[in-house]
This record gives structure tokens, C-alpha cells and sequence, in this order.
């Protein structure tokens, strides 16, 4: 008989396993732990004091930032952009690739977008366990063929796909 997996935090039983940080977590840490990255994200970038509008790039992205932030009403008015780790990591590799230049940054005057790091994976397990469902981002053939080259990539190297974005900031691409 198999053993249920546990959550590698408080030992109850996995809803979630988290192939970048290779632990399975329960609904309550996978939930704190992605809530926890998309505040850090905008601490880092010290995004405090303002009042948000989401953008609506990435329909998946959107809802999730709408879940997050629908009670920040105070200060200066900022764009959160809700273009996913996925985006991110096409938007590179088709500047390497194919030499395009990629319409995606991760903060610009008047905007930012806090998912830079965050997969659309985690986000529907995410919503997939408060029983709410999202839509995925409709993309291009070309995008597709990217995605699924990444989709390999991080099958082989956990966390491939923030590695790539990692570059693409370094190197201002993104």
C-alpha cells in the first residue's frame, strides 16, 4: 500500500508538490508560499503605498492578482500586470531564438507585473483547490512550440524556466 504524501512544512497530508522547491506541501503552505513570492516580488521592487489596477494580459494572472489584491484602495494608482513565469520565459528564449524583442518587463514607469515567477501551473492548482476554475492564456503556434521546448526543460531541470527569466533580467531583455 502506497503511503500518502505529506507536506514537508507541518507533516499533513500534500495537495500540492512543488517541482523548483522539490517538496509536496498541504493546501495551507502551498497557499502561503505562493501568496508569500508575489509580496516579496513587490517588496524587492519596494512597490508599497499604492492602489492597483490589474491588467488583463494573461487571463489566469489576472485572476489571481484580483484575488489577491482586492482591498488595496489606498496611495498612488499603479498597473499590476498579470503576465505568468510562462510569458516570461517565452519572451526570452524567442529573443534568443528568433530575435525578437520582447514586449514584456517586469516593471516599467506606472506598471509592474509581481508573477514574473509564478507559473500558470500554480495558479490553477491554486484555484483548483479553492473548487474555482481559470482560464489559460490562448497562445500562438510559435509560443506554443517555445512553451513546449521549456515544458522539457524544466521536466529536466526543476526550475529552468526562473532560471531563464533570472537571465533575461540580467541581461535586460525583460
Amino acid at each position: 500500500m502506497e503511503e500518502s504524501k505529506k507536506c514537508a512544512v507541518c507533516g499533513k497530508s500534500a495537495a500540492f508538490y512543488s517541482t523548483y522547491l522539490k517538496q509536496n506541501l498541504c493546501k495551507k503552505h502551498f497557499e502561503r508560499m505562493l501568496i508569500r513570492r508575489v509580496r516579496s516580488n513587490m517588496a524587492s521592487n519596494n512597490i508599497r503605498g499604492y492602489s492597483f489596477r490589474i491588467g488583463n494580459e494573461n487571463k489566469c494572472g489576472e485572476a489571481f492578482l484580483e484575488f489577491l489584491f482586492k482591498e488595496y484602495t489606498k496611495g498612488k494608482t499603479l498597473t499590476l500586470k498579470s503576465n505568468t513565469l510562462e510569458d516570461f520565459s517565452i519572451a526570452v528564449m524567442r529573443f534568443f531564438m528568433f530575435q525578437d524583442e520582447s514586449k514584456f518587463k517586469i516593471s516599467e514607469k506606472g506598471s509592474f507585473n509581481p508573477l514574473f515567477n509564478v507559473s500558470e501551473q500554480e495558479i490553477v492548482s491554486f484555484f483548483s483547490l479553492k473548487n474555482k476554475k481559470v482560464t489559460l492564456k490562448k497562445r500562438s503556434e510559435k509560443e506554443k512550440a517555445v512553451l513546449d521546448f521549456l515544458s522539457k526543460l524544466e521536466e529536466r531541470r526543476p526550475g529552468g524556466m526562473i532560471s531563464i527569466v533570472k537571465a533575461g533580467v540580467a541581461l535586460e531583455i525583460i
